[in-house]
């Protein structure tokens, strides 16, 4: 009895292994370039904010508010480029990605000139 306990407790972690290592090629990886800076930046931005951010730039959504030109300006370049790269690059976006680019500029430089007086 006690052989056939080991036997079965070698075959079920057996078992367990190859389960992992059929199903670990399946677990969603970070997209190629995917920096950890980049969760730094998402915890710079508010939830309002950036509904509001992305439907004025990847919709036609309303103007970005003066407050919320604020956060963005806080959220920095870097991050703003960043956001709009990695949306851009799931391909949902691809017949308008010139006219998304086109928008991500002029907010940002909408939102500079409201914050930073130029």
């Amino acid at each position: 009895m006690a052989k056939f306990t080991s036997a079965f407790s070698v075959l079920l972690l057996a078992c367990f292994a190859l389960f992992e290592l059929r199903f670990s090629e399946h677990i969603p990886q970070p997209a190629p370039g995917y920096d950890s800076s980049f969760e730094q930046c998402i915890k710079s931005m508010t939830e309002e904010c950036g509904i509001e951010i992305f439907q004025n730039i990847f919709h036609k959504g309303p103007e970005i508010t003066d407050s919320c030109c604020g956060v963005l300006l806080k959220f920095g370049h870097p991050c703003h480029s960043e956001l709009i790269l990695t949306a851009l690059s799931t391909g949902r976006f691809v017949s308008r990605e010139a006219k998304i680019l086109q928008k991500s500029t002029a907010a940002w430089k909408r939102c500079r000139s409201i914050v930073k007086g130029h």
